[in-house]
Order: structure tokens, then C-alpha cells, then sequence
């Protein structure tokens, strides 16, 4: 948890003061850390609730309803997270890497809807950033592979982020809402939205809509304003839930999120020259998004036999994007864009089954459409050649089939045993793409693409004192080349070529741990080991050259995760999460020395280096102050980050974002505190990095914001 108004302006120390030490009270019901030690989880077993503590799997829950207080878009709120680094290419494209895997290694969910499509990019992917955190209830963060559920792509985590579950009630309609504001100052920003309910004994809807306002980022103490870093956004979410009886609802929902002129400002002559970096020769480089998610979910429980729960939903995932960047003063720019649809059916069953356990199992099928295109233009912005694609194939679609089966029982020995299998097709029809999209005469052959893979996972967990439990597991993952491996042309950060001979990523992890609680203490250690085989990996030509060579390559990633925390009195308590991590994976060095491997004519030499952003040690320290009835809250936070010293091949030649010798470590201290004013207002002032430190986090395209202060106010109606 990092910690953040304008630097200089004696007011939001002002606005501390009588924060602080007003008469009136924040409710002590509301949290007063971003942890929540909720008993029950969903996300494990595909949307049915299972207790936490005694969960085979690593997952932390976020209480989302606090975190927007702070944190600027919803892949922030994962910062501090064990084995969790959050990358910023730019102050709207950030994403999670989980457990040493990039951002489509991961698997997205909103109200366990897949988000992710075949358009995702290999690196931090700015399509998380479109999640609006206002209407949302909490995050859940799975760590490990999740394929038995999820299927392909959820191999370094699943991360769920959960709408407040639907309430009804006896006493007629009922409705209420909320207003939300936020000011920060390193980014001079502005946020505010609208959140609205009715509901009544058989019917609930809810409405949000949010606006945020981001100017150019000021930076630590010698940094400073970074030019071109600003943009604007805005969501809207709508729910409309029907109560059939007891235990059967029927949910429609939409959800639509707009992003304008993100710049992309490290490629362009703006970036900066912080630690030896060299800024991008393009004048510059913006992009703007869409997403539109519409919706409908029929659930029910306690229906007896082999479908006693289920959930079924259909869904339509859209996604479009434009890019426009200026390549040089006196060479004109381009435009690019692509669009898609993802159509979604996803049937999940829970049951008994005959050995006194709990059997779950679904079938799913997605179906995505990709077109894409573009043109050229001067410098005076006119029109000029149609490109024949933009980033992606300009034509092509993406199917996925999946069926899975997994089981949950106790063992006489009080073991509680989950093992799972899954079968996953995907069929990628390439009907028209390019070798090169500004040529159209390197028009390839349509072709299709098929990869079936079967997945297993077993895990366990036990109950070896009172609150205490053995976790462990070997679970597989699984990602086959995406439309992006298969037909990207141009990568954001370097020029690629289509590669249709990708052969599917393979993913082995095994996992120990331990949680439990007793006294004033509770914990959560694990240790776990990727092995990894065929994982696709871009690896530059030759030294100081934009190209990349994609190939499969073998390797492993391990890590440590500890999470302890202790409450001291009633009144005041602390939290200490710590993680390690360390890895390798095959990459192709270009070396004209030895004749090694030829691959179009070149000559490299297979390497093990460390896989892309392999994260640093991280320490993160929150201690909170809640008094005993007096209703105001405060909390002190440290954030300690190593050096990110041990870089990939291509880690290596980024040179406007990563220094020559790894990004350098930090530590960031905040605080934040709240308070009520009267019975319907509340207040949040957070002050972030007060050292006022230059830092970056690692494999970033701009540095973090200097000192910061942040004023909330949140007022129900």
C-alpha cells in the first residue's frame, strides 16, 4: 500500500488536522486496511462460496469499497500483494504480474465473467485498467494456476473482482446511494461518481457512474512534473436482479468504460532520462479503448441432485482500441485499431457426491471475432495508405471449448482431498493476415490452428490444530498461442513478425503452505516451483534493434510468500506481508560466434536468463490505530522493494524503461486516516510517499508519484 495534494499547499495539512481530531466519527464498522479476513470465499470453486481459512489455494480478499479511496485504477489495489508486481507502462496501462507471469497469463474476471481474449498483449496489458472500482464490492486474488476452473490463461492467477451481492427486503421498495469524490495531487486529479440501489422483496438494481480526471504526474523530488502522462475516463455499471423464490435469481448487467488519449510516454521524446534511461524518438504516442460487457446470470441453490447449485451465464464481451502515434517530426505517423467480440456461454454445477463430499463441474464455450486496420499519415495529419492490418490479424477468429470435472471430500484421516481435470479446445481461424502490415503483398495463406490439452490438479489441505491447516498441491496450467502471438506485427515495444509454428505453453506448479490463527496472531506462509515448458518468449535480434524473435522456451520460476499479522491491543494492530522470487527460462541470444541454431538466417545461442519483470523482494508493514468507541481510524504503512537486478534478454535492450543495471530499489512511507462528519459523510485523507523518492516501478514506462496527498468524502443518501 503505497501512501498521497498539491506538494507545497499548507491545506491538506490543514485538512489533516481537523480530519483527525473532529468531534464527529467514522463508523468503526468501516475497514481500516485493504485486507479483509472474510470467511468465505468464491473463487476457488467457480463462483460457490468455500471458507477461506481452509482453502487448498493462496487468495487474499480486498475490500474494493475502501481501496478506491486511494488507489488510482483497480490493477493498483493488488500493489502490496505477495508475489503480486503491478506495472505501469503508463499512468492507465497497468497490470498485475502474479507469481513471475505477465499480464495474459493471468486470468481477469468481473462477477467470475472472463475478460480476457485473444487480443491480450504479452506484457502489462492496459485492458485491466478498465475496471471501475466504483460499484465494486471486493477483489479476490487467487495465486497459482486456476486452469481446472478457469481454463487456459490462468496460470500465474485469477484475479475476481466482485459486485456486492444482491439484497432484498419485506418491507416494500426501499432505495439509497452515494456520492464519491477524490482529489490528488501529484497527478492534480480529480474523481467523482454516483452510485444508486432500489430494491424490494423480489426485485434489486443498482446503478454507477464515475468520471476521472488525470493530469501530467508530478514525480519524486528530482524528477517533476512528467510531460504527457495525463487522461481522461469514464465507467458506468448497471445491475438488475429478479428473486424467482428462495433460492433462484435471475441478473442482467452492463458495463461500459471509456478511456481517452492514454499517452504512452517512454517511446516518445517525453520520456525521461532518469538512472540512464533513453527516451523514444516518437513525438508522440496515445491510445484510446472501450469496453462493453452485457450480461445475464441464472443462479439457484438447494435444487437436489446433480445440479443442487449452479450458476449459468451468457455473456458479450466488446473491446475496441485506437492507437495514433507520431513516429517523427518529418516521417508522419499512423493509426491503428482493432475490434472484438467475445461471445460467452459458461454452465458451472455443484452437487454431493457418493463418497460425502462436494463434485462441481461446468462446460464453457467462447467465441471471439477480430478485425483490425489502419492507415498512414503526414506530418500534417492528412490521410494517406490504408495499412492491410493494424496490431492484430485484420481477420481472424478465436473458439474455445472446455469441460471440466473436480471433486472436494474429506479422507478418514481428516484430509480434505480436490483433485480436478479439464479438457480444453481452442481453434484459431486466421482468414486474413499479414507478414507485414504496411505491405499488402505479404498476405499469408488462411489458415487454421487446433490445441486440445488435457490439465489435471490435486490438492489438499488439513486441519493439524485448532485454526491451523496444511495446504498443498501439484496444479497444471495451459496457454496456447492467442490471436497476439499468431498475427501481432508491431508490439508496442518492439516490431515482431506473425509466427503460426508457436507450439502451446505448458505449466507444472507445486505448492505448500500453512494458515491459521491462534490468540491475537494469524498467518499465511507458502512456497511454490513453476516448471515451465514451451513458454512463448520474445527475445531481442541483436543488441539495440526494436525486432524480436518469438520461440518456446523451457525453465522455472519459484518464490516464498509470508503474510503474519498481530493485533497488539483492541486498539492497534499490524500487518507484515514479505515475498521472494527467483527464475530462469530459455531465450535465444543472438550470437554470431558459433554456429548454435539458424533461425532466418541468423545464428543464436539458447541462454537461461531470468524471465521478463521477474519481481524484486518486497517487504510491505501497515500498522492501524482504531480506538475502542471513539470511530476514527488512522494507519501507517512501509513499502521496501529490492533491487530488480536479474533481467531477461529483452529486459536488457529496454532502455527507456529499465536502467542498465535493474531497477533500483525503494522505500515508500504513507498514512492515512478517516473520519465521519455527521451520520451520512465520511472522510479520507492519505498521504503517499512522504520521503517525497524517485522511483520506479520496475519494467514501468514512467516513475511513481512523489509526495502525494489524497482527499476522499463519500456521502450516502
Amino acid at each position: 500500500m503505497n501512501l498521497v495534494f498539491v506538494s507545497h499547499n499548507p491545506i491538506p495539512v490543514l485538512l489533516a488536522v481537523l480530519v483527525l481530531f473532529s468531534s464527529e466519527a467514522l463508523s468503526q464498522k468501516e475497514s481500516t486496511g485493504t485486507q479483509e479476513l472474510s470467511p468465505m470465499v468464491v473463487t476457488a470453486r467457480g463462483g460457490f462460496p468455500e471458507p477461506r481459512a481452509s482453502s487448498p489455494w493462496s487468495i487474499d480478499s480486498l475490500k474494493a469499497r475502501d481501496l478506491r479511496h486511494h488507489v488510482r485504477t483497480m490493477p493498483e489495489a493488488l500493489t502490496g500483494i505477495p508475489s503480486v508486481l503491478v506495472q505501469k507502462t503508463a499512468l492507465g496501462q497497468s497490470s498485475p504480474y502474479i507469481r513471475g507471469l505477465t499480464g495474459y497469463h493471468n486470468v481477469l474476471l468481473v462477477d467470475g465473467i472472463r475478460l480476457n481474449h485473444s487480443a491480450m498483449r504479452s506484457g502489462p496489458n492496459q485492458y485491466w485498467s478498465t475496471v471501475e472500482l466504483l460499484g465494486t464490492e471486493s477483489i479476490e486474488v487467487f495465486r497459482g494456476p486456476g486452469g481446472i476452473i478457469y481454463g487456459a490463461d490462468a496460470v500465474g492467477g485469477v484475479v475476481n473482482v466482485l459486485s456486492a451481492k444482491p439484497i432484498f427486503s419485506n418491507e416494500g421498495v426501499v432505495q439509497g446511494g452515494h456520492f464519491f469524490g477524490k482529489l490528488s495531487s501529484a497527478e492534480n486529479s480529480w474523481s467523482a461518481g454516483l452510485n444508486g440501489i432500489v430494491y424490494s422483496p423480489d426485485w434489486f438494481a443498482e446503478v454507477s457512474y464515475a468520471e476521472h480526471s488525470f493530469g501530467d504526474l508530478e514525480g519524486g523530488k528530482n524528477i517533476g512534473n512528467q510531460v504527457n502522462t495525463g487522461y481522461d475516463s469514464r465507467g458506468t455499471n448497471f445491475r438488475l436482479s429478479r428473486k424467482l423464490n428462495e433460492d433462484t435469481s435471475m441478473t442482467f448487467g452492463l458495463q461500459r468504460t471509456f478511456m481517452d488519449d492514454v499517452p504512452r510516454t517512454h517511446k516518445t521524446v517525453n520520456g525521461l532520462t532518469w538512472e540512464g534511461l533513453s527516451p523514444g524518438s516518437e513525438i508522440w504516442r496515445r491510445l484510446d479503448q472501450e469496453r462493453n460487457l452485457y450480461y445475464g446470470k441464472f443462479s439457484w441453490e438447494n435444487g437436489g441432485g446433480l445440479m443442487d447449485m449452479g450458476i449459468v451465464t451468457f455473456s458479450l464481451h466488446q473491446h475496441g482500441q485506437e492507437r495514433n502515434r507520431m513516429k517523427k517530426a518529418t516521417k508522419g505517423g499512423d493509426f491503428q485499431y482493432l475490434d472484438l467480440n467475445d461471445f460467452g456461454v459458461s454452465s458451472r454445477f455443484e452437487a454431493d457426491d457418493p463418497w460425502g463430499g462436494r463434485i462441481s463441474y461446468g462446460i464453457e464455450y467462447h467465441r471471439e471475432n477480430l478485425s483490425s486496420g489502419g492507415y498512414e499519415f503526414d506530418d500534417n495529419r492528412l490521410r494517406g495508405i490504408d495499412l492491410a492490418q493494424g496490431p492484430l490479424a485484420a481477420d481472424a477468429h478465436y473458439n474455445r471449448y472446455a469441460l471440466y470435472l473436480n471433486d472436494s471430500y474429506e479422507t478418514q484421516s481428516g484430509w480434505v482431498v480436490e483433485p480436478g481435470v479439464r479438457f480444453s479446445s481452442i481453434r484459431a481461424e486466421l482468414d486474413r493476415y499479414f507478414l507485414k502490415n504496411n505491405d499488402a503483398s505479404t498476405i499469408q495463406t488462411p489458415e487454421t490452428k487446433v490445441y486440445d490439452e488435457w490439465i489435471g490438479s490435486i490438492r489438499a489441505s488439513k486441519e493439524i490444530a485448532k485454526d491451523q491447516f496444511l495446504f498443498s498441491g501439484v496444479s497444471q496450467g495451459f496457454r496456447p498461442p492467442s490471436l497476439y502471438d499468431l498475427t501481432s506485427t508491431d508490439e508496442t515495444s518492439a516490431i515482431e513478425k506473425p509466427d503460426t509454428s508457436l507450439d502451446p505453453e505448458k505449466f507444472l506448479q507445486a505448492e505448500i503452505g500453512l494458515r491459521g490463527g491462534a490468540d491475537d496472531w494469524d498467518w499465511s506462509i507458502s512456497a511454490y516451483r513453476t516448471w515451465v515448458d514451451d513458454m512463448i518468449i520474445r527475445s531481442p535480434i541483436e543488441t539495440g534493434n526494436s525486432a524480436v524473435l518469438k520461440a518456446n522456451g523451457d525453465g522455472f520460476i519459484q518464490g516464498l510468500e509470508i503474510e503474519v499479522g498481530y493485533e497488539w491491543t483492541p486498539s492497534w494492530s499490524s500487518e507484515i506481508r514479505l515475498s521472494w522470487m527467483d527464475g530462469e527460462v530459455e531465450q535465444m541470444l543472438d550470437d554470431n560466434t558459433s554456429v548454435t541454431l539458424v533461425i532466418d538466417g541468423r545464428i543464436y545461442t539458447a541462454v537461461d536468463r531470468a524471465p521478463d519483470r521477474l519481481m524484486p523482494s518486497q517487504a510491505m508493514l501497515v500498522t492501524r490505530y482504531a480506538p475502542e468507541g471513539l470511530d476514527w481510524w488512522a494507519e501507517f504503512s512501509i513499502l521496501v522493494v529490492g533491487q530488480a537486478d536479474d533481467l531477461s534478454l529483452k529486459d536488457e535492450t529496454d532502455s527507456s524503461r529499465i536502467p542498465e543495471n535493474g531497477t533500483p530499489g525503494f522505500a515508500l512511507f504513507g498514512l492515512r486516516g478517516g473520519r465521519s462528519v455527521g451520520e451520512k459523510t465520511k472522510i479520507t485523507l492519505t498521504a503517499e510517499n512522504l520521503g517525497d523518492v524517485d522511483y520506479r516501478v520496475h519494467g514501468s514506462g514512467l516513475n511513481g508519484p512523489g509526495r502525494n496527498f489524497i482527499f476522499s468524502v463519500t456521502h450516502s443518501f
